[in-house]
């Protein structure tokens, strides 16, 4: 009986993990609306932005340093010397695939700064991201 348990567990596993819906998305392309290259800033150019207003529509280029291995909704661009920008996905309007750091990522969306509980936090609600 327990052999039997042990199997169907393991089975029911391989089965839920071969349905992964993200595994099948390519690495690399458009996701979400239209990607923007209009005025390309870096995560500095960005931040920098953010220092004097509180939102912006930004179109900002990076390599992206780790992707949410969950549900596909968020990823950060590495910073060189600073912290990373975080991006979420605006509306969780599209996802992500897996794997895909150390690649480089355009997007377009709306930088905003917030402070909540005395903590400032500055993240780019994405509309769109292009992968290479």
């Amino acid at each position: 009986m327990k052999n039997s348990l042990l199997v169907l567990s393991i089975l029911l596993s391989i089965i839920a993990c071969g349905n992964d819906s993200r595994s099948k998305l390519p690495t690399s392309g458009n996701f979400g609306a239209e990607v923007k290259t209009d005025s390309l800033k870096t995560v500095s150019d960005v931040l920098n932005v953010l220092q004097t207003q509180t939102e912006a529509n930004v179109n900002v280029t990076g390599t992206i340093e780790k992707v949410c291995k969950g549900e596909g909704c968020w990823l950060t661009l590495e910073n060189k010397g600073g912290e990373a920008l975080f991006i979420e996905i605006d509306k969780k309007a599209f996802v992500l695939p897996k794997n895909i750091e150390s690649k480089i990522a355009t997007v377009t969306g709306k930088a905003v700064k917030e402070t909540n509980n005395g903590k400032t936090e500055i993240k780019v609600l994405a509309t769109a991201i292009n992968i290479k």
